[in-house]
């Protein structure tokens, strides 16, 4: 025991400064060769602890990547309408002003017959509108070709009918086709010398325009 004693005093070749302290005050190296004379543990034999540094880096990472997935369901939540119905794809405007203005062509015109094409995945009928007044864009002359999503083929499909008459807001094509400038708002049902907006557009048409077609709203 007395030389046990005498080696744990001695065993401190490290000056203070430079060592690691142990909470009894002892030094790694001192630890260590006292374990291996009287079988107790050295320090090597500790459990070593994470840092709390990493530990608080590792929880700020999990936190931003439960954000990234929260915001990411919540863009993907938002491309629906509010029925549950996937969101249109196509421009909404919402004033008189943006809608006209974004329309090459506005006229007066009764709907023909139509043919159903296919174009692009998608089905479509094209038909040829017998023009009655222009209020915007070159006069096309007697008969204007209009090319729009076949009623009831989709989610995205103008509420049109053979025969009918209606202010068209069209945009042309390079074929020399005319298109709706959107399913809801590029048309407008006449009915008794008025132009009556449909269900989901709540945009007037402006007085000029109505003169200019010899309408009312």
């Amino acid at each position: 025991m007395m030389r046990v004693k005498s080696l744990v005093g001695a065993a401190n070749p490290v000056p203070a400064p430079e060592r690691e302290q142990q909470p009894d005050g002892l030094s790694a190296r001192a630890l260590t060769e006292l374990a291996a004379l009287v079988g107790t543990p050295s320090p090597s034999a500790a459990p070593r602890r994470t840092p709390r540094r990493r530990l608080l880096m590792a929880a700020g990472a999990c936190t931003v990547a439960a954000a990234v997935v929260v915001g990411v369901t919540a863009v993907l939540s938002g491309l629906e309408e509010p029925g549950g119905g996937p969101l249109a794809d196509e421009p909404f405007y919402a004033s008189t002003a943006e809608l006209e203005e974004e329309a090459d062509l506005i006229v007066l015109a009764r709907l023909g017959a139509g043919r159903e094409e296919t174009a692009d995945d998608s089905d479509r009928t094209v038909a040829t509108a017998v023009v009655a007044a222009t209020a915007k864009g070159a006069d096309p002359g007697r008969t204007v070709e209009v090319s729009y999503t076949t009623p009831g083929s989709g989610p995205e499909t103008a509420d049109l009918t053979e025969g009918k008459e209606y202010v068209l807001l069209l945009d042309p094509q390079d074929d020399g086709r005319f298109t709706l400038v959107n399913t809801t708002q590029g048309v407008y049902e006449v009915n008794g010398g008025r132009a009556v907006a449909g269900a989901d557009n709540d945009v007037t048409l402006s007085t000029g325009v109505l003169k200019a077609l010899r309408l009312t709203s």
